[in-house]
């Protein structure tokens, strides 16, 4: 079903993939492809893509949701990274990985997964013998991760960097919202980056446009049995600007009884308080954060061009040199608040649009 608002396992219940979905499917079986990146704003629908690709996958893979993960310290992230892969394969293949492993003298065995992969010796022996064995058994490990760019404070590109230099067995799936940060963990642009220059597919995820969310909502009210109007059509259209996480939502309350108006309404009211919970937790550390308010409320009222932006701060005698305003705008951009189009700075998404108005 289209309107079911948890991410899609299913080829049949995703819509508008299948060109990004052939595109990964084929770079996933791709043996000279190691490296993959799914891109995409917020609630446009890269953790649904992901899923169905790796259901279809034929080969092994262990995906992981980094914001389900210990991923603040790097000695708990990997015990846990290698659990998840326990799980994944064989018994048997997994003794004949850890079958060689010991660390000063102690052998797995004899210590807690976790204690004995905190140690950075250890959780190099283990993927060092996991590309041994899948190389003698002519197979490929896919690791997916979901939100990658939270990985970047324990350095995780340098060991993504180190394994597609050394383990030719693993592949790596990397998504990510926060689409600055994501180019900055791969290394864009930044000549001493791990990651600099490592070769990389991408697959981009876009809002829906006018007439594909006019199709999406056509498809999903039959699926229920159900119609909706021109006129509602329209009004979803204009409200939620084709941001297919918000179109779903919408649709998932009309499949609960709910009036257009009323879901319609509802998704708004939601959306802004999921929005305004995002832009708290950026500008929680931030000094500047009333800078950074005022910023948006001036994108969001069409001052959004360089020249128009330093003449509203003026206006309200606030002073805001231009290395300051570039990097309040780089970090909005960085975590997919804004995006730049031609010379102006837009606000991305539509309900955070009318947070901010409001």
């Amino acid at each position: 079903m289209y309107f079911d608002i948890k991410p899609k396992s299913d080829r049949k219940n995703l819509f508008g993939g299948e060109y990004a979905l052939n595109n990964l499917s084929e770079y996933l079986l791709d043996d000279s492809t190691r490296l993959i990146i799914i891109k995409g704003l917020r609630r446009t629908g890269k953790t649904s893509l992901l899923n169905v690709a790796l259901n279809e996958l034929k080969a092994d893979s262990v995906k992981i949701d980094v914001r389900e993960s210990p991923y603040f310290e790097r000695k708990e992230f990997f015990p846990f990274l290698i659990e998840q892969i326990k799980q994944k394969v064989e018994p048997s293949f997994w003794e004949k990985v850890i079958s060689k492993i010991s660390g000063g003298g102690i052998s797995y065995k004899e210590l807690t997964l976790d204690f004995f992969f905190s140690k950075e010796e250890n959780v190099h022996l283990f993927f060092q013998n996991l590309n041994q064995q899948l190389k003698k058994k002519n197979q490929t490990l896919v690791l997916a991760f979901d939100e990658i760019q939270l990985l970047k404070a324990i350095k995780f590109d340098y060991f993504v960097a180190s394994a597609f230099d050394n383990y030719g067995q693993l592949k790596f799936l990397l998504t990510g919202s926060e689409i600055g940060l994501l180019d900055k963990f791969m290394g864009r642009r930044d000549y001493d980056s791990p990651l600099y220059g490592r070769a990389c597919l991408e697959v981009e995820l876009n809002r829906l446009k006018e007439e594909e969310t006019k199709r999406f909502l056509e498809e999903g009210f039959k699926q229920l049995g159900k119609q909706i109007s021109f006129e509602e059509i329209k009004e979803v259209v204009s409200q939620l600007d084709g941001i297919i996480g918000w179109t779903t939502y919408y649709g998932w309350l009309r499949q609960k009884g709910q009036s257009h108006e009323k879901s319609l309404e509802r998704v708004k009211e939601e959306g802004k308080v999921l929005v305004k919970r995002e832009l708290d937790v950026f500008l929680s550390p931030r000094q500047a954060k009333g800078k950074y308010l005022k910023l948006l409320k001036f994108l969001a009222r069409g001052e959004n061009e360089w020249d128009l932006i330093k003449y509203a701060f003026l206006k309200e005698k606030i002073k805001v040199a231009d290395s300051q305003l570039g990097l309040y705008l780089k970090e909005l951009s960085d975590y997919s608040f804004i995006e730049k189009q031609a010379e102006r700075y837009l606000i991305s998404d539509p309900i955070m649009l009318k947070a901010v108005r409001n």
